[in-house]
């Protein structure tokens, strides 16, 4: 009883201590950690929302159950002829089919996720864990609230709805708090003190991010201990958001997508991509609901077109409302967070109709026709961005800085020509063409690599303190299929101009290569195409007689391994998208003086069938071929290429 009392008493001191937090922001718009002290504020209600019910679809037997009542009741009413005048025991036995089915709809979370005969196990314990100074971290989650850091973005729109500040106190000086709990914690500090790190002086910016990277080490061992069986709760489902973001900005976008699918699970459990569930309670409950389920979402199409996996949330199960442009916003981060939405749309669509395995097979008219369809959802999106920008920009601008939102619009816009490139690349290939991608294709990896390289002066204008987001939001949570495209339409037309423009891009991520181990990869990959392709046209211009020739087989499998193919083939089980174009000739590959680029004059090397070859727009796969398949990497060893005479 008595630690219980300390307890109490601790939590009544910090709790007035953030009550004399100043709220006014025009107090704490200097650099500094704010000091302590100021008029009287108030927390925010708690917006935790605990599950009550399991959400079931019209296919359920609950539903067929439902059905059945609300029939017997309509006969019992006189509503048909069958039945005008029913007696009072068929009144009674109506009554109690009412109740059973309505208890029978009732699925309680806690009862659907339990084993019934399972001995109780105690999950590891995160009391005692070495936390941030709790002044430090009040003070900076005050300026947080106030200022907006805009770091990640929308992540700070779950804070005070969530009640971040009582959670932090929970997990600070209480022992009970759950594993979501220590997550959302860890997770909202790690970000609050990496952000802050970059708008304060050099002592104080070590400091945070001494504590941001404490805060990661707890987040990342609470995430790698999570169990299959979580609770359906609000809470839950911002945790593994959390998480999921927090595995994206570590180029981990397969853990990403496992702890998304579970939120994505217990959002639709829940019935939050429902409106008749979703629109029940008060008017901060309905927004957390459509804000965890849209988050979700958004993280759920966008990593099912980065990793080629369906959509865990299919379009067609939707009834909640979609955010729009022209939606009421208090604050611009819900405003871009609808553009994101939108964008995520576009990305899961993408990938079901025009890359996923049913889409690959439809005919050409068929795909054609959804290519447009893309085209022009992307169009709307362009409008769309353009509307918010028009109301909008001005005022994040003045909150966020002009650096921050000019890097975000011109990483976004990168973003969308990126997907308008994938879109393009799937339109089947016109007869008679004589080259892979269409005019409008390249024309769209083109403005994506300008815009690209327009978001890369915004980055180092500001000191290249976003280059770290920058790389894993856009170049590898997003297809970087522009720059495959455009090294394609090198190799093709021996274009200058598009050559440069390679160049440019790989030089201008050198920097961003330190990001992370996936960055220094991808970084690499870029790196040795650029190089590939220098010496493929100098070569080209040394021999110019031999280029002419019909493609051969040893070059044909060499830009297979780069997801390029003739149409409707298939390799290792996968029918490939680009169309075939007239290679150089094997006497074009013997000049270039590779050894081993073949095994003997009748039978080329292919791509070994265990070695899958990669896909356009997949560069995970791509460095994978290259750095496991022996062939390609004897190739690519001879990056020298002696330029000596024909033998």
């Amino acid at each position: 009883e008595k630690k219980i009392d300390q307890i109490d008493r601790r939590l009544e001191q910090v709790v007035g201590l953030l009550q004399t937090l100043p709220l006014n922001a025009e107090q704490t718009s200097h650099a500094s950690l704010p000091s302590i002290g100021g008029s009287p504020g108030t927390l925010s209600a708690d917006a935790g929302l605990e599950a009550s019910s399991v959400m079931e679809g019209e296919s359920s037997l609950a539903a067929q159950f439902t059905f059945a009542d609300d029939f017997m009741q309509k006969v019992a009413r006189g509503d048909s002829p069958s039945c005008t005048n029913p007696g009072g025991e068929l009144q009674e036995n109506l009554k109690v089919l009412s109740q059973i089915v309505s208890s029978y709809k009732q699925h309680a979370v806690t009862d659907e996720t339990v084993y019934p005969h399972a001995r109780l196990v105690h999950r590891p314990s995160f009391h005692g864990c070495e936390l941030p100074p709790i002044q430090e971290t009040v003070a900076v989650i005050r300026v947080a609230e106030s200022q907006r850091l805009a770091g990640t973005g929308w992540i700070y729109e779950y804070l005070p709805m969530q009640q971040f500040s009582k959670t932090c106190l929970e997990v600070y000086f209480s022992e009970q708090y759950t594993e979501t709990d220590f997550i959302i914690v860890t997770a909202g500090l790690h970000s609050i003190f990496k952000d802050y790190s970059n708008i304060v002086s050099r002592e104080e910016k070590e400091r945070c991010l001494k504590h941001a990277n404490l805060c990661r080490a707890h987040l990342e061992t609470a995430l790698s201990g999570l169990p299959l069986h979580l609770p359906a709760t609000s809470k839950t489902i911002i945790a593994l958001v959390f998480g999921a973001t927090h595995s994206i900005e570590l180029s981990k976008p397969f853990l990403a997508w496992s702890l998304s699918s579970k939120a994505s699970e217990l959002c639709q459990s829940l019935g939050y991509h429902r409106a008749v569930s979703v629109d029940n309670g008060n008017e901060e409950d309905v927004r957390l609901k459509k804000l965890l389920f849209w988050s979700t979402y958004f993280i759920d199409k966008s990593l099912s077109l980065r990793l080629g996996r369906a959509s865990t949330i299919p379009e067609w199960t939707i009834t909640t409302s979609r955010p729009s442009v022209t939606d009421f916003h208090q604050q611009p981060a819900m405003a871009y967070f609808m553009l994101w939405v939108e964008t995520a749309r576009c990305q899961g669509n993408i990938y079901e109709m025009l890359y996923s395995p049913d889409s690959v097979s439809q005919p050409d008219d068929v795909r054609q026709a959804r290519v447009q369809r893309l085209v022009s959802d992307l169009g709307e999106l362009e409008k769309a961005t353009q509307e918010t920008n028009r109301r909008w920009i001005q005022e994040s601008k003045d909150k966020a800085g002009d650096d921050l939102i000019d890097f975000y619009a011109a990483s976004d816009e990168t973003l969308r020509l990126s997907l308008l490139t994938l879109a393009h690349r799937a339109a089947p290939r016109p007869l008679g063409s004589t080259t892979t991608f269409s005019l409008d294709c390249v024309v769209a990896a083109r403005s994506a690599l300008e815009k690209h390289r327009d978001c890369v002066g915004i980055i180092k204008r500001s000191g290249n303190a976003y280059f770290p987001a920058y790389f894993q939001w856009s170049l590898l949570f997003g297809p970087v299929v522009p720059y495959i495209v455009m090294f394609c339409h090198v190799i093709e037309t021996q274009d200058q101009a598009d050559l440069g423009r390679l160049g440019d891009f790989s030089a201008s991520i050198q920097t961003a290569a330190q990001v992370s181990e996936a960055a220094f990869k991808a970084f690499h990959l870029f790196h040795t195409l650029h190089d590939i392709a220098v010496r493929y046209l100098e070569l080209y211009a040394a021999h110019p007689q031999n280029s002419q020739s019909k493609a051969g087989p040893e070059m044909e499998w060499f830009l297979e391994a780069l997801g390029i193919a003739p149409p409707g083939q298939e390799i290792d089980g996968q029918r490939h998208l680009a169309s075939d174009v007239p290679w150089v000739g094997t006497d074009f590959i013997d000049s270039m003086g590779v050894e081993g680029a073949r095994d003997s004059d009748v039978t080329p090397r292919r791509p070994s069938a265990t070695q899958p070859l990669a896909r356009v727009g997949n560069e995970v796969e791509l460095e994978s071929w290259f750095q496991n398949n022996e062939a390609v990497m004897d190739f690519l060893r001879e990056t020298d290429f002696s330029f000596g005479s024909n033998p």
